[in-house]
């Protein structure tokens, strides 16, 4: 567990915001108290209050022993009297003297007084030379030219490619993921390494400010690939009953998409081997697919309505969902426009419009009765797969 002591920064670009942002990325438990407020947004600071030790320490004794304090912009007597406190626990220091836009926030030589009591203290090479360099200093080098960042630590140098930009909170950011590190019982120099190139990856995603939670899209895609993975099975199960003559897809959009790339789908779509559903490949989010495009048409009306699949056409099946309560809508081919029959993938667009235009609410079908050169199709939207399984089962049930 790592304890975060640290300032409020209510544009969460740096701060105790930040160091839970990270450390939450690292999957590390978090507690935190607030040693700082301050007025200030991603581009100045406009003011200080520092919080008294004996209203913090009311807040710190309460809580359980931490493996390792993670401490920010507090007066520096505070990093004492956390060492008193927790003698055994690991302290690492985010040294802040002044921020980027100039606003002064510590007194050099007051902060030079405590740097002893912290087991690291991390600080920019100019705060560094305006302490004086000490052997538990991690001094980075974020301030240098070049096109890579250098980080020092005793005789050791480490080195990352810099990512081209200016951005707001990344001493919190790597300060905390060191701390994190060594939570997770990294020695330093392994902590400092990991620190560096997960702080890379967070800039790579990042816009004028540390954006940590960006990271989590990343397991969004993961959870997306997963579920269908995870669902699969039961698709193939019903295939025989439900996979047309062109093949069936499932697509799962990721909860931002704007794009068929932005949605997980089976490339090479379900296909009946004699008289058996298979799937060509497992859950991807490459390749084209019309019930991707479905889904990305229709979230841009109902975003929670992330999951499509097509089912073969009976018209019992249609006859049945009306009976159980899904909304239907008989989409006409034979309306659509000239241009939307022309242009690749327009049909499926402008189908959901239409479908959303007629009911004034999200569809849980759209199904056609086929046109020249098209199979006649039935839709299942919903929620994820969970539930236009659910749907499709309603479908098949006498």
């Amino acid at each position: 567990m790592v304890l975060v002591v640290s300032g409020l920064d209510p544009s969460a670009g740096a701060g105790i915001l930040q160091d839970v942002k990270t450390l939450s990325a690292l999957g590390v438990k978090t507690h935190g108290v607030i040693s700082a407020l301050t007025v200030q947004n991603e581009e100045r600071v406009f003011s200080v209050s520092f919080r008294d030790w004996e209203e913090m320490r009311k807040e710190v004794e309460v809580l359980s022993p931490p493996k390792t304090i993670k401490i920010g912009l507090v007066l520096p007597k505070v990093v004492k009297r956390l060492k008193e406190m927790f003698p055994d626990s690991i302290i690492v220091w985010n040294v802040v003297l002044e921020s980027s836009s100039g606003f002064k926030f510590q007194d050099p030589e007051e902060v030079k007084k405590f740097t002893k009591y912290a087991d690291y203290v991390v600080l920019n090479s100019k705060e560094a030379r305006r302490i004086g360099e000490q052997e538990n200093f991690i001094i980075t080098g974020g301030h240098e030219e070049g096109d890579r960042i250098r980080v020092k630590y005793r005789d050791l140098v480490f080195e990352t490619p810099r990512v081209p930009g200016e951005f707001h909170g990344t001493g919190c950011a790597f300060s905390s993921a060191v701390a994190g590190f060594l939570a997770l019982n990294y020695p330093v120099e392994e902590a400092i390494r990991s620190a560096m190139d997960l702080l890379r990856k967070i800039l790579e995603r990042s816009s004028r400010v540390v954006e940590t939670e960006k990271l989590l899209r990343d397991w969004h895609k993961y959870d997306v690939l997963n579920t269908l993975d995870e669902i699969l099975p039961e698709f193939l199960e019903i295939g025989p009953f439900t996979v047309p003559e062109v093949g069936q897809n499932i697509s799962y959009a990721l909860p931002w998409a704007q794009s068929e790339f932005e949605v997980g789908k089976f490339p090479g779509r379900i296909r009946l081997k004699e008289g058996k559903a298979v799937a060509v490949s497992c859950a991807s989010f490459k390749d084209k697919s019309h019930t991707a495009r479905m889904t990305v048409a229709l979230m841009r009306f109902y975003p929670h309505l992330r999951c499509t699949t097509n089912v073969k056409y009976k018209k019992e099946y249609v006859e049945r969902a009306k009976r159980k309560g899904l909304k239907v809508y008989r989409y006409d081919r034979s309306e659509e426009p000239e241009e939307v029959q022309k242009k690749e993938g327009q049909s499926m667009v402008w189908m959901v419009e239409q479908a959303i235009l007629k009911l004034k609410s999200p569809p849980d079908i759209i199904y056609d009765e086929g046109w020249w050169g098209k199979e006649a199709m039935i839709r299942v939207f919903g929620r994820n797969p969970k539930e236009v399984l659910g749907k499709i089962k309603l479908m098949l049930e006498e």
